[in-house]
């Protein structure tokens, strides 16, 4: 039976512009749903709205969607999230539910987990591929990228990296372990979290997650011990230069404080006061070394160039002071410590004890 003309043009039409086989309530709902879902939709998903397996085969035809995985789709217009190819597969392992009544529901069907939660988080050098999630309850897949651990998860070890759940890194580390990954992976991983990812470990919950798997490592049980040896080799250092950071930064704030800087200037007056009435002028220049090396140069190093009264002005101002005084010879000097050793009550040219020591000596 042969078709009109008119059939025929209507066909070349239909199969360039898809929406005219779809109505446009159910392309509106799907694009909606696909912005709740990171600019994607399952196949089953597009079916439970409407759509037929085939007319979402014309979209892609038509370029408005590609496809991210076995019966993941993402609309082009949209720019590509990040992970994109994770999420599509966490959105694969439950085609039917939409992501918002997955998330809402506890425990998660699918968290990301293992060398996949690394990735996720940033640390390690781990790749998302094979994707590995653990599951509520026992789950199958015939896809070779993906993989399913079955076991409950406490919440406490369950953070959301872009939209997902996700093990903790405290978990992360025991589901790595545990899955007998690489150890110097691992020991990369901590150090990338506490450094990269400036991720601080709960040594409490890390030592009881670790207990079921530490006498695998040789490690009594528990997990404490194991816990301290991994924060001691990979994070210990990490947690030094962090406490070094605190400890400058609570320094410069001293230093800066106009209450330091009054003291200071009041401290250096009276030593000045003090010295030049003394008759020992050359101390003054040891003062200034003494202050330059102590405290002038903590603020400097501290505070650094901040624009407050500091060592730099201090010392100026000690120059400035001790710059007329007369500068004894060496044997002025001399004299002038020979001076400062004396007791205060001792009257000049006392022998003392000390002068019989010499004599006996």
């Amino acid at each position: 039976m042969l078709l009109s003309s008119h059939f025929d043009t209507e066909f070349v039409y239909i199969d360039v512009n898809y929406q005219s086989m779809v109505k446009q309530s159910d392309i509106s709902e799907l694009e909606q749903l696909a912005a709740s879902q990171w600019g994607m939709f399952t196949t089953a998903q597009a079916q439970a709205i409407g759509l037929r397996r085939n007319q979402v085969s014309r979209m892609v035809d038509a370029m408005h969607v590609e496809p991210m995985c076995y019966g993941v789709y993402r609309f082009v217009a949209g720019s590509e999230p990040a992970n994109a190819d994770l999420k599509a597969a966490w959105l694969s392992a439950f085609p039917k539910k939409t992501a918002a009544e997955r998330l809402a529901k506890r425990p998660f069907d699918a968290v990301v987990a293992a060398g996949t939660a690394a990735a996720a988080l940033g640390a390690g050098d781990f790749h998302l591929s094979p994707y590995t999630f653990i599951a509520a309850s026992r789950k199958q897949t015939v896809r070779d990228d993906m993989r399913f651990l079955t076991c409950s998860l406490d919440e406490s070890d369950i953070v959301m990296v872009d939209g997902l759940p996700t093990t903790s890194f405290e978990r992360t580390v025991f589901d790595l372990l545990r899955l007998d990954e690489d150890p110097s992976l691992v020991d990369g991983f901590m150090r990338d979290a506490a450094r990269r990812c400036a991720h601080t470990f709960d040594f409490e919950r890390l030592a009881e997650l670790l207990g079921p798997v530490a006498s695998r490592y040789g490690f009594p049980e528990g997990g404490e011990s194991f816990a301290a040896d991994l924060i001691l080799r990979n994070v210990s250092d990490v947690l030094v230069e962090r406490a070094h950071e605190a400890l400058q930064g609570a320094v410069a704030d001293i230093c800066e404080s106009e209450a330091f800087q009054t003291a200071m200037r009041d401290t250096a007056a009276l030593f000045l006061d003090a010295l030049s009435g003394s008759g020992l002028p050359s101390s003054l220049e040891t003062l200034q070394r003494t202050l330059i090396d102590s405290i002038g140069n903590l603020r400097l190093e501290v505070g650094g160039e901040t624009g407050h009264f500091g060592a730099k002005a201090l010392v100026g101002e000690l120059t400035a002071a001790t710059g007329a005084l007369p500068k004894p010879d060496v044997e002025g000097v001399a004299t002038a410590l020979t001076k400062a050793a004396m007791l205060p009550d001792a009257p000049e040219g006392d022998n003392g004890p000390a002068g019989t020591a010499n004599e006996e000596a």
